[in-house]
C-alpha cells in the first residue's frame, strides 16, 4: 500500500546560470576550487568533520582554494564552536559560512561550485534535497552512506560508508 513520490527537480544542466557569471557574482575566479556543504549546519549534518577533514586536506593550502558552507547554523553551541575553530586556522580567510540564503543564492553557490559534500549522520529516512540538487547541477558529489544515500549507485556519487574515518573524508576531498 505504498506509493513512490520522486523528490522532484527541474533538470539544471545547460539551464543553470553559467558557472563564470555565478563565480564573478560570488567574487570567484575560474581558476579557484570552490568546495561546497549546502543546507542548515547541525551536528547531523557532520559540518564540523568537513571543516576539519578539509583543513586536513591538501585544499587548505592550495591557493585559489575555497570551502564554503551555504546555510545558516541550526543554533546551540554548535556554531560557535565551528566559527572558533575557522578563526584559528591559518586557514581561515579560505573558509565561509554565508548564513541564510535565498533560492536565487543557493542556485549560484551550486552553479558555481566544483564539488558538494553533503553528510549526514542519525537519519529519521528523509532524503538530502541538497545532495539531489548537487547532482541535477552536475557537480561531483560526496555523501555516506546515510539513509537513502546509501541507495545512491555507486558510480553516481563518491559514496563513504556510513560511519567513515576522517582519513577516508580527506582522501574524498
Amino acid at each position: 500500500d505504498w506509493a513512490l513520490i520522486p523528490h522532484l527537480r527541474v533538470p539544471e544542466l545547460g539551464n543553470a546560470k553559467g558557472r563564470s557569471r555565478a563565480r564573478a557574482e560570488l567574487g570567484l575566479d575560474e581558476g579557484d576550487f570552490l568546495v561546497c556543504s549546502f543546507g542548515l549546519l547541525a551536528p547531523t549534518k557532520l559540518n564540523r568533520r568537513l571543516l576539519d577533514a578539509w583543513l586536513s586536506s591538501a585544499l587548505a593550502a592550495a591557493d585559489g582554494s575555497l570551502l564554503v558552507f551555504v546555510g545558516e547554523f541550526a543554533g546551540g553551541d554548535y556554531g560557535e564552536e565551528m566559527r572558533k575553530a575557522i578563526a584559528r586556522s591559518p586557514f581561515h580567510d579560505r573558509i565561509r559560512i554565508t548564513g541564510w540564503v535565498d533560492a536565487d543564492g543557493f542556485r549560484q553557490y551550486l552553479a558555481a561550485a566544483d564539488v558538494g559534500v553533503q553528510l549526514r549522520t542519525l537519519s529519521r529516512g528523509e532524503t538530502s534535497g541538497a545532495a539531489l540538487d548537487c547532482m541535477n547541477y552536475g557537480l561531483a558529489i560526496i555523501v555516506n552512506a546515510n539513509g537513502s544515500m546509501a541507495d545512491l549507485p555507486d558510480d553516481a556519487a563518491w559514496k563513504l560508508p556510513d560511519e567513515f574515518e576522517d582519513a577516508q573524508l580527506v582522501d574524498a576531498l
